[in-house]
């Protein structure tokens, strides 16, 4: 793998902190997307505009407006630790099915240890490595 997990969950982060929705949809693996369009699904988000999201073949004017929602999820699922301040917390725990799973944490006001934030679970995928799973700390387990 040419390029490094830590690397790749700090551009997300930066993604998801600047509004670049469509970079967040791109680092989405498919498992990922497919987790995130269920989640929307499971709120009211019609199915075929769901399906063609999947399929890419919404109009661009649809897939910004659902994007920009999901980014603003994330910021919300984000708000009780400073967004900007997070980072991958150096813990790599490796599966099974060889995905990973990066602790996020931010710097703590007191102490020398960081704020849990939440954990990515990404996959590798040529060479690359994609976002399945976004576990916010605040997150209600979607």
């Amino acid at each position: 793998m040419t390029v490094d997990v830590g690397s790749v969950v700090s551009r997300f982060l930066h993604a998801v902190l600047w509004g670049e929705h469509v970079v967040v949809w791109e680092m989405l693996s498919p498992a990922g997307r497919e987790h995130v369009l269920s989640a929307g699904e499971r709120r009211g988000l019609d199915p075929l505009q769901a399906q063609r999201l999947r399929l890419g073949t919404s109009p661009i004017e649809e897939r910004d407006a659902f994007l920009s929602g999901l980014v603003h999820g994330l910021r919300v699922d984000f708000s009780l630790v400073p967004l900007e301040d997070v980072r991958p917390a150096g813990d790599i725990v490796r599966r099974d099915d060889g995905a990973v799973e990066v602790a996020l944490e931010c710097p703590a006001s007191f102490g020398s240890k960081g704020w849990f934030a939440g954990v990515l679970v990404l996959s590798p995928a040529d060479d690359a490595w994609l976002v399945d799973k976004i576990e916010p700390m605040v997150s209600g387990g979607e």
